[in-house]
């Protein structure tokens, strides 16, 4: 039994091979979220011999137990960023994916970098995961956060959103959306851009400039004798000709043994700090981001309609300061984000004082985005009564 949070079909191909050496072999493979999958980790009598994920948390539960096997037992190779117990399959790098007909059919300029995307002209036009859904996109706004410091790192992050015309599923399913035409620009993972690429010639992918390389990971457990074969099988994915045709479809990894070639420095993420607030910082952008999509886009688009008007008054300027101000300000301070009580919080699903918690936060952020709206239509009722 597999779990993992990847989709079922990237595995299809190695585990065909690996069926046909194990005669009788009956491979389940179960699709989960990291939350449910660490829920399930949890349980005494879960049954899963392997675990693959983008998602190191996944795995916290089970070196806890000491219930994996060794990496020196799975492989002789050495990659730089294994564990003890925890071995990296294959890595991805991430940046910007875009459809050349929709750029084109819109007048946009070609995006450059992530920090690029938060221009009036991309509104509505983007698409992004959110972190609680995708193990690869809060990769992604950790090392935001990390680069430019948490209160910069949220205005980014923020503005970002407020250009968004769709939250995916996850990160597979952005890549699907702006190959379909109904988003033109996605933030995703160079694996998922490939597999486009491969069948539609207008879409294009760049590297994020000083990309963060973003692992893979591959663990075995060894509590009982049904775990043998899921200790083969980890044995067979990280073995050289599974390496080899990693990078080739459908799960388009480059190898363990080498970075990936971003042509760019790589941007090293504090993963300690990152599995530290993981469920605050997943929460945070979903009450700021993903259930307020309505209201940040409509805040945004007043906020550019107004930067594009010549003459404001001195008046005029302070409040679009102001809502420029709370719509780009998360509800958690820089202060705030390092105490015990943001640390400490739990997936609110099965944490009723955490959902209490998330819920006064989301409704701190509604108050201000309306704010923000009420500002800006006052600007421009008045700036159209002055003409």
């Amino acid at each position: 039994m597999i779990l993992t949070t990847f989709n079922p079909a990237l595995l299809s191909s190695s585990i065909e091979i690996f069926e046909q050496q194990h005669a009788g072999l009956d491979v389940i493979i179960l699709q989960r979220r990291e939350s449910e999958g660490l829920a399930l980790l949890t349980m005494p009598d879960h049954g899963v011999n392997v675990v693959l994920s983008s998602s190191r948390r996944l795995f916290q539960p089970l070196a806890d137990s000491h219930a994996l096997v060794p990496v020196s037992e799975l492989t002789d190779e050495h990659s730089q960023l294994d564990s003890d117990y925890i071995a990296v399959l294959g890595y991805s790098g991430c940046g910007i994916i875009w459809n050349q007909r929709y750029i084109d059919r819109n007048a946009l300029p070609v995006p450059s970098r992530w920090e690029s995307l938060i221009a009036p002209v991309y509104h509505s036009h983007l698409v992004m995961s959110s972190p609680s859904r995708s193990a690869t996109t809060h990769l992604m706004v950790e090392s935001l956060l990390q680069r430019y410091d948490w209160d910069q790192g949220w205005r980014l992050l923020l503005q970002l959103g407020g250009n968004l015309n769709a939250i995916s599923a996850n990160s597979q399913r952005a890549t699907d959306l702006v190959a379909s035409g109904q988003s033109g620009i996605g933030l995703v993972i160079d694996s998922y851009a490939k597999a486009q690429q491969d069948h539609f010639p207008f879409i294009h992918f760049q590297y994020q400039p000083d990309s963060l390389v973003l692992p893979s990971y591959i663990a075995a457990l060894d509590r009982k004798p049904s775990d043998q074969l899921g200790i083969a099988f980890v044995r067979f994915m990280l073995s050289a000709s599974s390496q080899a045709r990693i990078e080739q479809s459908p799960i388009y990894k480059h190898r363990r043994a080498k970075l990936p070639g971003t042509d760019t420095a790589a941007f090293t993420v504090d993963t300690g700090l990152m599995e530290k607030r993981a469920v605050a910082v997943q929460q945070l952008f979903d009450i700021s981001i993903s259930q307020q999509q309505p209201l940040l886009n409509y805040a945004w688009q007043l906020i550019h309609k107004i930067r594009l008007l010549p003459d404001l008054t001195p008046q005029q300027t302070e409040q679009l300061a102001q809502s420029v101000a709370l719509a780009s300000t998360t509800v958690i301070s820089a202060e705030q984000a390092n105490t015990e009580d943001f640390l400490s919080l739990q997936d609110p699903v099965r944490h009723p004082a955490s959902a209490r918690t998330v819920g006064l936060w989301q409704e701190q952020m509604s108050r201000q985005l309306q704010q923000s709206i009420r500002l800006s239509q006052d600007i421009l009722m008045s700036y159209k009564q002055e003409l």
